[in-house]
């Protein structure tokens, strides 16, 4: 014969003390009040389900009281008599609470900023700078809040469609390729189920990419009016320096506006770039021409920076910001279409393979030419080659077009 359980009443409830272990008070139904040693009070049920003795919290007492307590038994035994088990529901709507939980804190904003961190090994602090600085212009005043696995590709084309509206467009295809990337790395780490971005036909948006070479100058007659124009420059000194540098070193304009006194080498007339400071992520060494060193030499007795040898006029602590140079270009009369910092590796490139082997030329080959300019070379074993053994060769063709330069000046 089953026991008959009296029913609790709410004094037996609230006069219950602890003892020297835990102990239940029965209600009926399953419904019981365990009592800790510790005084602590709290409301239990015991069920069976599929054949299986469970037991499910309620809740403490007296947050929960005896009338409340007798409720919640009656609702969770409706549901075990609709097949549904009351710890699995609790389960699921915790995972449902952490899942949304979740979503405030993947929002595209947490995520890019995770992304742009992990990249920052990947490339130049330079680019990884205008990484973040597309980011906040272009992408963050649609999307910065929005869950990432609740972006749509209606959202991401309509921050497309509006960069094409400011007839940027090349600026839209790298902010798509920067979107890319950002939705990949969530993928990677089940932010969101899928990447977007791969299901969008850019060229339909933006049009078809067009191939744009830099704008250069290959004649000498144009080359001396460039090289007479930087000597005739009348702003800022360091900023001339840097011009009158840049037609005999090639490098990207970042690396010419922070160019350290710490990288010169003057005994062995290198100029050694740091690993960060390459697109390549590896370290660089080009050798210097006799007319470098002596621009370098004179920069070095008015130097006002003990670290950048082109500091900026208006902060002696920071390089020369990169609008300085494209400014001071265009101040001795050379258009955006025919003249941009970059313009001088092309230049360099250009003349020195029209003049290999030439009866006025040189004699070096063109992987001694895309050494010089820094190129990666993907097959690893002739990488390792041109790097033990181009290094002298690097330094005769770097003095030629320094000599070259020098001629075509001078007439």
């Amino acid at each position: 014969m089953a026991r008959v359980i009296t029913p609790l009443t709410a004094t037996e409830v609230k006069t219950a003390k602890s003892k020297e272990k835990d102990y239940k008070l029965f209600d009926g139904g399953g419904l019981f009040l365990i009592i800790t040693k510790g005084g602590g009070k709290h409301w239990k049920l015991k069920y069976r389900f599929n054949d299986k003795e469970k037991t499910y919290a309620i809740g403490a007492y007296p947050s929960i009281p005896l009338s409340l307590a007798r409720s919640k038994r009656e609702e969770l035994k409706a549901l075990i008599a609709e097949g549904i088990d009351p710890n699995d529901k609790k389960k699921k709507s915790k995972e449902r609470i952490k899942a949304n939980e979740l979503k405030k804190t993947n929002t595209f904003y947490n995520v890019s900023q995770k992304w742009l961190k992990s990249y920052a090994s990947h490339v130049t602090e330079n680019y990884h700078g205008k990484l973040g600085k597309a980011l906040e212009n272009y992408i963050y005043p649609y999307i910065k809040y929005k869950p990432i696995d609740e972006i749509t590709r209606l959202e991401i084309i309509a921050v497309l469609e509006e960069l094409k509206k400011k007839d940027i467009l090349e600026t839209g295809r790298r902010v798509n390729m920067l979107l890319n990337k950002i939705f990949k790395y969530a993928v990677t780490h089940e932010l969101t189920p899928h990447n977007i971005i791969a299901d969008i036909e850019t060229k339909d948006i933006l049009g078809k990419k067009v191939k744009q070479h830099y704008p250069t100058l290959t004649r000498e007659s144009d080359i001396k009016g460039l090289l007479l124009s930087i000597d005739g420059y009348t702003g800022d000194y360091f900023t001339k320096k840097a011009l009158q540098v840049l037609p005999y070193v090639f490098v990207r304009s970042y690396n010419i506006r922070h160019m350290e006194w710490d990288e010169i080498d003057f005994k062995t007339k290198e100029w050694i770039i740091p690993a960060k400071k390459m697109k390549t992520k590896e370290e660089f060494i080009l050798p210097l021409p006799k007319q470098v060193l002596d621009v370098l030499l004179e920069i070095k007795e008015n130097a006002i920076s003990e670290i950048y040898v082109f500091a900026s006029p208006i902060h002696k602590d920071r390089a020369l910001s990169d609008n300085t140079l494209i400014a001071a270009l265009r101040r001795i009369g050379y258009t955006k279409e025919q003249l941009v910092p970059h313009s001088f590796r092309s230049m360099f490139s250009t003349v020195a393979n029209e003049k290999a082997n030439a009866e006025d030329g040189h004699n070096y080959t063109p992987e001694v030419i895309e050494a010089c300019l820094a190129h990666k070379e993907h097959n690893l074993i002739k990488a390792a080659y041109n790097r033990s053994n181009y290094k002298e060769a690097m330094r005769g063709l770097v003095q030629w077009y320094a000599d070259y330069l020098q001629k075509v000046k001078n007439g």
